[in-house]
């Protein structure tokens, strides 16, 4: 009886610190901001003013405001073909390749740059004038071929995904990599005997024992595609004439430019509930079970 008092005690000892800071930095915050999704809060008074379900209704009632997540699609279709690559490369460096681990640093390299660096070189690449892609075609004579990377054109929220792409292919491959090298290799080499070809061995052998993974992996993504901020922030502004704005850009362009912290939060707060229908959904579709 001791022994299990003395085991009990060390287990809540170890638990405390962990679920203090879940409460202090997870829920406390999530308590507050769906308080003041209620208020009409301008970020420097020091009451709230409830006006209940009044920002919502603001919300819903202003069609513009959802019209931004077509920008934000932008980066759900790439976050998509960032997972198809991601598993790619991870399974081909799952396989005998020569210099797999040095390719492998390369490509996870980008993951680990610091993200305004990453905003500010790409700024840069995208530049119309002077960026490296554009001089190159100009040097050879083909200027005519020079690409706006960043014009008024739905184009660009594609141009502002790839930069998310480039630094996070590399992680979402890791994490594949982890799953595959968790499989033994004598179901490989079973399939291989039975005369199972790349696409069967990666539909029946693959996919399925990985898919866990895979749903982790599409959720980060995709819940991230929805975040997205940093790009157009830092490299447009959400310009030209909000062209490149997100749902993100929005709420905070609502906060901070326009002193509405009240229907700012609300927004937050109907951007977690679209997360959470979408887990829903893809749940639903890869047939996950409750465990």
């Amino acid at each position: 009886m001791k022994n299990n008092r003395k085991d009990l005690a060390t287990v809540l000892a170890f638990l405390i610190i962990p679920v203090v800071l879940l409460l202090l930095f997870s829920y406390y915050p999530i308590f507050k901001l769906i308080e003041l999704s209620f208020s009409d809060w301008n970020g420097l008074s020091a009451t709230y003013n409830y006006v209940g379900l009044e920002n919502y209704k603001d919300i819903f009632s202003e069609p513009e405001i959802f019209k931004v997540f077509g920008n934000n699609m932008a980066y759900v279709i790439v976050a998509f073909i960032q997972q198809f690559a991601g598993l790619f490369l991870a399974i081909l460096l799952d396989s005998n390749l020569r210099g797999k681990k040095g390719f492998r640093a390369i490509l996870f390299m980008p993951y680990i740059i610091n993200g305004v660096a990453v905003a500010f070189m790409f700024n840069y690449m995208y530049d119309f004038t002077n960026g490296p892609i554009n001089s190159i075609l100009n040097s050879i004579g083909l200027g005519k071929y020079a690409v706006h990377w960043l014009s008024s054109s739905y184009f660009s929220n594609f141009s502002l995904a790839f930069i998310s792409f480039w630094r996070y292919v590399g992680f979402t491959m890791v994490i594949f990599l982890a799953a595959l090298q968790s499989i033994p290799k004598e179901i490989y080499e079973a399939a291989r005997v039975d005369g199972a070809g790349f696409f069967k061995t990666v539909r029946f052998i693959t996919f399925p024992n990985i898919k866990n993974m895979v749903s982790i992996s599409l959720l980060l993504s995709i819940n991230g595609s929805l975040q997205a901020y940093f790009e157009p922030f830092l490299i447009t502004k959400g310009g030209p004439d909000g062209r490149t704005d997100t749902f993100i850009t929005e709420s905070l362009s609502m906060a901070f430019k326009y002193q509405k912290f009240g229907k700012a939060a609300a927004m937050g707060i109907i951007l977690i509930f679209i997360i959470i229908g979408i887990v829903m959904v893809q749940k639903a579709f890869l047939k996950e079970g409750d465990e």
